[in-house]
């Protein structure tokens, strides 16, 4: 039973599909200083389904505080956010790898490739919602963490 569970945990969290939804947020995402930080706010949020149903409508005009202050959202934040830290360092790891993404010295992420990436038709809403989520971050990545309430990377 184990082993199952297991299997079902790889196919859920499966890194090659799972990438994309990386490159999507950093192709919108300005660049600036230390946004290679932001990578693990991403799954934690697109990856959930209240957050997917709160988070839909954002605009340009959005804020964090709004997602901040959502207590739907912000239930199990911090688990689900120790939860994909591995995840995301596989990904950001295959992204480097495949060469999708470079990151400077200054911990900026670099979108390379313009290719349209493969995604998986379950993780659609998902992939929508990573490629706005950039919106939000408007604030230094300090102030990010901050705001979210986590205090250690």
């Amino acid at each position: 039973m184990s082993r199952l569970v297991d299997n079902i945990f790889t196919l859920q969290n499966n890194v090659f599909a799972l990438t994309p939804l990386l490159i999507s947020f950093y192709k919108n995402l300005q660049s600036k200083e230390k946004d290679l930080l932001l990578a693990y706010f991403v799954f934690p949020l697109v990856l959930n389904q209240n957050c997917i149903e709160n988070i839909k409508q954002l605009n340009r005009h959005s804020q964090l505080s709004r997602i901040t202050r959502d207590k739907d959202i912000m239930a199990g934040f911090e688990e689900r956010f120790e939860f994909y830290k591995d995840i995301t360092n596989r990904c950001l790891q295959y992204a480097l790898d495949c060469g999708y993404i470079e990151i400077d010295k200054n911990l900026t992420v670099h979108v390379i490739t313009n290719e349209q990436m493969f995604t998986d038709p379950i993780l659609t809403n998902s992939f929508k919602l990573s490629s706005i989520l950039h919106r939000v971050f408007t604030r230094n990545v300090i102030n990010t963490y901050y705001s979210f309430g986590i205090k250690k990377l």
